[in-house]
């Protein structure tokens, strides 16, 4: 009778190793006579057993099973052939040739194993073809072997437990024009239920055209054992249809952890995905999708590409990356350039990377997202070169050219890593405000928080505009907190740090930047540099713009006004600076300062601020400037400022060098200016309005636990471990 089984819908792992020893007596002589004998042997139907694994055309489920003529089985250590001509009609049954075994204690170890040479990388030949299928199964301390079955049933009538191969069985129904092109199918989870490891690839050499079922069907040997699962597990499924590991299309599915192993001894997991908007999003279903409980998925440059397909005005779409994300050979369009403003964006970066942005040359609004209105957070963006734009002034940054824009939605960006990316070219600038995670910040309420540029290059102009390491422009009621910069940033006028200008916050607002720091060189071909923030130029009254618990390093460089904090403050609002301090070596033609370099308007206060400057030098290279230079504040003519608790490093005087005339002022030691006061003009220079602060033999550290500067700087904010203070 000719008969099939069906591989039982389950789950596997781990691998068997068959090792059998004849054990002999020390004491006595025993003397092995060789006696072949043929035993019959079968495939239950109740379990996975055998090499030949060939797919059910009636039911692409199903695996059939049959011996084949070049089978042999192991029986403690012999080999059993199998014998010619022996197989039945059916495929179940053979006749096996070899020595007669010696039992090991009484017991019998029967193996039979063809397996593939790696159980995390395998090769298929084209769609559902099984050819390349092993198999293995041992039963251990068998009490016989004669008419054995390779199974469960047998193995429990004589006392065997049994350890068996697996298959993995996926079906996918994809669009043609993507599965007539795979050539890999990578199973990638978040647990290791592969053989010990969380990736398994299947090669398909031809993957050729779908059957008229439309799906692609892939299977994969797996180790013998159970896997189970200790948790949920995320499962991705990628297709990849060319050479570069970069151009494939993600699947995904949740696979809940329950009593059931995964992969079970002897058993086909079986997976069927609907990816029939595989180019769109990852998800296997639409329903609700989009939504917070059921966000779009997304895995691969495809589905990156259609986001702004699916945003809707007034209504906000959800999204979370599942994978990291290759976007090279994508010359970027991003994903908003225009109106409405209020298509909002919920998008989890969940930990995840997007590598190779490259944005077209004559795109608008060079960026990933363009025009960012939402919630973005925990994502990282690393290798992007930001184009210039050739239709002529435009913003540009590695996120987003904007962060919000005239609506009354509040953005909130966190945990956003930018790593050795480029905004901008030397030769080719993008004409107006450029920075390393965002050129412009608009309106009101938008928060920034634990945000890293890192080992990035940023070119702004080489006129007008202005250029921030992280923001190049702000017109906002922002509160920026614990971001930090290194690489480099360059413009005309207006450059900093962290931000180039701040130019507009709105009435009755704050501006803040706080706990953030910048280890990366500044500069600017013409004035206002900072080694943190270029300049606050507000118009509004009361709005003021607070930077508190900040400090720079790096090398400032400009024509003029240069300091190791703020270039200029030319607010008709408060510019209020507190706890910060500088190392960083600041040069220009002239008025250079360890924190604040021109004062232009009322309302600056620097509150327990240390110019710890390696060096301040003006070159005094245009001779008609002669602004001074000063360790805490450069210039402030005619206006009121509170400087107090400000002291200068030691050797500064030593590391110090004003324009020709002004020189004689650079050891003198000014009193506090507590309250509100205007500077007085120094030894009759005609531009000689510079405060140094007062000298101390401390150092920073020391300072600040001293007493000396009255209110501590917090050590919950601050790390004192070191030779300089850092941010916690």
């Amino acid at each position: 009778m000719k008969k099939y089984f069906v591989l039982p819908i389950a789950v596997l792992t781990a691998s068997f190793v068959v090792s059998c020893q004849k054990e002999t007596p020390s004491n006595e002589l025993t003397e092995t006579i060789a006696k072949k004998v043929t035993i019959h042997a079968g495939i239950p139907a109740e379990g996975l057993t055998k090499v030949s694994l060939t797919q059910d055309e009636n039911n692409k489920k199903v695996v059939k099973l049959a011996w084949a003529e070049d089978d042999k089985i192991t029986i403690n250590g012999n080999d059993f052939t199998i014998k010619p001509g022996t197989i039945s009609a059916d495929g179940h049954y053979a006749e096996f040739e070899g020595v007669a075994p010696t039992p090991v204690a009484g017991k019998y170890n029967i193996s039979y194993s063809n397996l593939p040479g790696s159980f995390t990388e395998q090769t298929q030949s084209a769609d559902g073809n099984t050819s390349h299928l092993g198999y293995s199964i041992t039963l251990a301390d068998a009490d016989a072997y004669e008419g054995v079955v390779l199974g469960s049933a047998w193995a429990a009538e004589h006392h065997a437990t049994v350890d068996q191969s697996s298959v993995l069985c996926l079906r996918a129904l994809l669009p043609e024009t993507v599965a007539s092109n795979v050539k890999k199918v990578i199973f990638k989870a978040s647990q290791n239920v592969f053989n010990g490891v969380n990736t398994l690839t299947v090669n398909l050499t031809n993957p050729g055209t779908l059957g008229t079922d439309k799906t692609l069907d892939v299977y994969a040997t797996l180790p013998a054992g159970d896997v189970d699962l200790t948790e949920n597990m995320d499962l991705l499924v990628q297709f990849q249809v060319s050479d570069n590991a970069y151009d494939k299309y993600t699947a995904y599915r949740q696979v809940k952890a329950t009593p059931k192993p995964f992969f079970e001894s002897g058993a086909t997991q079986y997976i069927g995905i609907n990816c029939s908007n595989i180019t769109s999003y990852a998800n296997a279903s639409a329903t609700n999708i989009g939504t917070s409980a059921n966000p779009y998925l997304i895995g691969d440059k495809y589905q990156m590409q259609k986001i702004q397909d699916v945003l809707v005005s007034g209504t906000t779409k959800y999204f979370k990356l599942i994978d990291d994300i290759d976007l090279q050979g994508v010359s970027w369009s991003p994903v908003v350039t225009g109106k409405p403003y209020n298509r909002c964006i919920n998008f989890d970066g969940n930990n995840k990377v997007i590598s190779n942005l490259n944005t077209k040359n004559d795109v608008g609004y060079p960026s990933l997202f363009g025009i960012f209105n939402g919630i973005a957070k925990d994502l990282t963006i690393k290798d992007a070169t930001i184009n210039h734009t050739t239709s002529g002034t435009d913003i540009a940054g590695v996120f987003a050219s904007y962060i919000g824009t005239g609506t009354d939605i509040s953005p909130d960006v966190s945990g956003i890593v930018i790593q050795n990316c480029t905004v901008g070219a030397e030769s080719s600038r993008i004409t107006s405000y450029v920075g390393g995670l965002a050129g412009q910040v608009e309106d009101s309420n938008v928060t920034i928080r634990n945000v890293q540029v890192i080992d990035t290059d940023i070119f702004g102009p080489t006129s007008s505009g202005g250029a921030g390491g992280v923001i190049g422009h702000v017109n906002s009621s922002v509160n920026i907190e614990k971001v930090s910069f290194s690489g480099s940033v360059k413009g005309y006028w207006y450059v900093g740090g962290l931000i180039g200008v701040i130019e507009k916050i709105p009435t009755g607002k704050t501006a803040n930047l706080t706990k953030s720091y910048s280890t990366g060189s500044v500069e600017g071909s013409y004035r206002y540099v900072g080694g943190l923030v270029g300049a606050n130029k507000t118009g509004n009254t009361s709005a003021p713009f607070n930077i508190k618990n900040c400090y720079s390093t790096g090398s400032v460089t400009a024509g003029g006004y240069a300091a190791g904090i703020l270039g200029s403050h030319q607010s008709s609002s408060a510019t209020n600076l507190e706890n910060c301090y500088s190392t960083s070596p600041v040069t220009a033609s002239w008025s250079c300062s360890g924190i604040v370099a021109q004062a232009i308007t009322d309302g600056l206060s620097v509150i327990r601020c240390m110019p710890f400057n390696t060096s301040i030098t003006a070159t005094c290279s245009d001779e008609n400037q002669h602004y001074t230079s000063g360790a805490v504040i450069a210039y402030a003519k005619s206006v009121n400022v509170v400087v107090n608790c400000c002291y200068r490093i030691k050797n500064l005087a030593s590391n110090f060098q004003d324009c020709p005339g002004n020189s004689a002022n650079v050891i003198e030691q000014h009193a506090f200016i507590t309250t509100a006061g205007a500077i007085p003009q120094r030894k009759s220079l005609t531009y000689g309005y510079y405060h140094h602060g007062r000298n101390t033999n401390y150092s920073l550290c020391d300072l600040i636990h001293s007493g000396v500067i009255g209110e501590d700087w917090s050590s919950d904010i601050w790390d004192w471990s070191g030779d300089l203070p850092t941010l916690k």
